[in-house]
């Protein structure tokens, strides 16, 4: 076995590193391995089970998809005091009671597909939970999906 030279600079035997003189073969082979690993780990065999999402695509000589309109519905809570009972806006409207509004909402879907409104209640600081519940409870009557409260910072 040769040693190394300290005074000169002759490369001997000992001088070549732990892979040899083909260093690069190691890194190849680790790589092989992980791309293998990873198309191992992320294949997978299609079962019967499987879900099969129909294709969407536009059929030639049909026109395309038309964009949805979504309505919006505005209703407001209100009480003048805490004793008080709520009243209703929807729009900006009049004033109306719990019952006017579930008719008026009732009116307003019907004959139409549930997901073209988006109602959003708004109230302000002495509304109690209890007197939003009956819309919502409508909402959900109705199958309307897009509703929501709304909390106001400024007079009704």
């Amino acid at each position: 076995m040769f040693r190394r030279n300290w005074k000169g600079g002759s490369k001997q035997a000992s001088d070549v590193g732990l892979h040899g003189e083909r260093p690069w073969v190691y890194f190849m082979i680790d790589s092989f391995f992980l791309m293998t690993l990873f198309f191992v780990l992320t294949f997978r065999m299609k079962t019967g089970d499987d879900v099969v999402l129909p294709q969407k695509f536009v059929q030639p000589g049909c026109p395309g998809p038309r964009e949805r309109v979504v309505v919006p519905v505005a209703i407001a809570v209100n009480r003048d005091s805490s004793f008080s009972t709520p009243t209703y806006r929807i729009n900006g409207g009049e004033k109306m009671d719990v019952q006017t509004l579930n008719t008026r909402l009732v009116e307003l879907s019907a004959g139409r597909d549930s997901s073209m409104f988006s109602v959003r209640i708004a109230y302000d600081g002495k509304v109690i939970f209890d007197d939003v519940m009956p819309i919502l409870n409508t909402c959900v009557h109705l199958k309307i999906t897009q509703c929501g409260l709304q909390p106001t910072r400024e007079k009704i």
